[in-house]
């Protein structure tokens, strides 16, 4: 019983570590195109802000 339950307890935490990195790689991208849209839109002049 007690091998099943560290089994279980590992494969929980490999799927766990799994999650967290498809989350951190995800929160990473999201970061990155929202920080190029924003410095992109920095460089547009008044007049194109307006038109966009």
């Amino acid at each position: 019983m007690a091998d099943n339950l560290y089994d279980i307890d590992s494969a929980m935490n490999m799927i766990k570590e799994e999650i967290i990195r498809e989350l951190s790689e995800s929160v990473s991208k999201q970061n990155k195109n929202t920080y190029y849209s924003q410095a992109s839109s920095k460089n547009l002049s008044f007049s194109d802000k307006i038109s966009d």
